[in-house]
């Protein structure tokens, strides 16, 4: 959300008054700043709890919330830690300097002092000096440019039950323009967000899914009647999109340790039309031991920092990444998701993340620990943006999806 979408909002709401916008931000960025959950959550939470508040006003808070975590980097520079000053700010950047003055009773902002290279970028020091040591200042300064920006509505078309030039002029018939992504066969972007009760959603012909995502279970390449396991399969996205390549034929095995998450697999399946998927929760007692060396294909999307996603989370900015724990978390779990493989079978390494401890790093680290798995040279044959030693890179600057690297990788002994 743009800083002149949150200030259109905020002048023409006539629910409350310009004070409670504000203060209803500071105390939203205050839980984000401070708590655990993702920042969409705690405002999807806020406003169902607070149902009295309009759309105009909704809208005018998150505008306020978004347009100072797209730029929070540098307004901590200029204004200190507290959300207040946050707010304060970036009203005064608007040129609403009264505003900032009134509505929140703080001292006038100061002139702007000289701000670091990291701040100005929107990017924690650290992150800045690793992306820089990865990509160099040039295409870390795009990257930076293109991670602030707002993210693009990608839907995935069902093929079990429908078409993407079908879907394409039902949304046209609805108001909503769309085009086809340039990458993924199977994708639709829009140029607007599409209520959740929209026709298409209900008949599960389409799923939110950012193109990159999409990329990523094509590159699996499952197919009808194999054996497939989505090792960390969340809330099912990417599972869904490998049952529509397996014409929901086989046996598709969705696995994670979060029980929230895998119990919105069950609705989404039977919205879309999907009957082979088996749901395992790997926090308890499981029967992934029968499938020991007999799976066609694994997809392990690991936990990792999320930063390939900062354009729709942006608040990921103020939390701290350790990215050695998390490496050592993603090699386990690749570690154990082999084990699943046959031999000849397809093993996909990915994460969302930029860094290349996370990506990378891994990868080469199992290869060396495990040499009965080979990188698979073919995968370019399926999806062409990947390279001949099997892996994928995808920057929000360069493709414009969410950041993502993957990695497919053959079981040969």
């Amino acid at each position: 959300m743009g800083h002149a979408f949150a200030m259109k909002d905020l002048a023409e709401s006539p629910a409350l008054p310009r004070r409670s916008h504000a203060l209803k931000a500071v105390e939203l960025l205050t839980e984000i700043q401070t708590g655990q959950r993702p920042a969409d959550q705690i405002l999807d939470a806020h406003f169902r709890a607070h149902r009295e508040m309009g759309k105009r006003d909704r809208a005018a808070v998150s505008g306020l919330v978004y347009g100072v975590l797209h730029d929070v980097m540098r307004l901590q520079a200029l204004a200190g830690a507290a959300p207040a000053a946050w707010i304060a700010r970036h009203l005064a950047d608007l040129g609403h300097v009264a505003e900032a003055v009134t509505v929140l009773d703080l001292p006038a902002p100061s002139d702007d002092a000289p701000v670091a290279d990291h701040a100005r970028l929107n990017l924690p020091a650290d992150w800045h000096a690793r992306l820089i040591a990865q990509l160099g200042e040039a295409q870390t300064t795009a990257l930076a440019a293109a991670l602030n920006q707002e993210a693009p509505v990608d839907l995935r078309v069902n093929l079990l039950k429908s078409q993407r030039a079908d879907v394409w002029v039902r949304l046209a018939a609805e108001g909503v323009a769309s085009s086809n992504t340039p990458y993924s066969p199977w994708g639709l972007r829009l140029t607007k967000r599409l209520s959740h009760t929209a026709s298409v959603f209900d008949a599960g012909e389409v799923e939110p899914q950012d193109e990159g995502s999409q990329l990523l279970a094509l590159l699996v390449n499952a197919a009808a009647g194999e054996l497939v396991v989505d090792y960390c399969a969340g809330a099912g996205g990417k599972t869904l999109a490998m049952a529509a390549m397996m014409a929901n034929q086989g046996r598709l095995v969705a696995c994670d340790v979060a029980a929230s998450r895998l119990a919105k697999i069950g609705p989404r399946a039977a919205s879309a039309g999907v009957g082979i998927i088996e749901i395992e929760n790997l926090s308890r007692e499981n029967r992934l031991g029968e499938l020991r060396t007999r799976a066609d294909a694994v997809l392990v999307d690991a936990p990792c920092s999320g930063t390939g996603t900062l354009r729709r989370a942006p608040d990921l900015r103020l939390k701290a990444v350790d990215s050695a724990a998390l490496a050592a978390l993603q090699a386990q779990i690749l570690a154990d998701a082999a084990k699943l493989v046959k031999h000849g079978g397809r093993l996909i390494y990915a994460t969302c993340s930029l860094f290349a401890e996370e990506n990378e790093t891994v990868v080469e680290a199992f290869l060396n620990a495990h040499p009965n798995f080979a990188r698979d040279a073919s995968a370019p044959e399926r999806l062409p943006l990947a390279a001949a030693d099997g892996s994928l890179r995808l920057w929000p600057h360069v493709h414009g999806t969410d950041g993502f690297y993957a990695c497919a990788m053959l079981r040969v002994g």
